[in-house]
């Protein structure tokens, strides 16, 4: 059976992959208007802008998501630090 596992911390998101032996990760990112639904037919245009650390090992998906964060720094940490990065874009447009 799959699960998923979610991270609130960077830190705590990198340790359990090391404890699993697991070097890749799928970096998404999202920056980008989008809308939002705040009230029945009322939707409002916001700018999301976030990244999604993705692994998956044995039927186990591990997520990472953080906001308002500085993408490239992040990139470039993950990258120095060892792990194989694929850098995915979910904008819409």
């Amino acid at each position: 059976m799959q699960r998923e596992i979610k991270y609130d911390t960077l830190e705590t998101f990198l340790s359990d992959l090391n404890d699993v032996s697991i070097n890749r990760i799928a970096f998404c990112e999202t920056c980008e208007n989008r809308s939002e639904q705040i009230e029945p037919h009322v939707l409002k245009v916001v700018y999301l802008d976030k990244v999604e650390l993705i692994a998956y090992r044995d039927s186990v998906i591990y997520k990472c998501e953080m906001r308002n964060v500085a993408r490239d720094s992040l990139y470039d940490k993950l990258v120095c630090l060892g792990y194989d990065v694929s850098r995915r874009n979910r904008n819409i447009t």
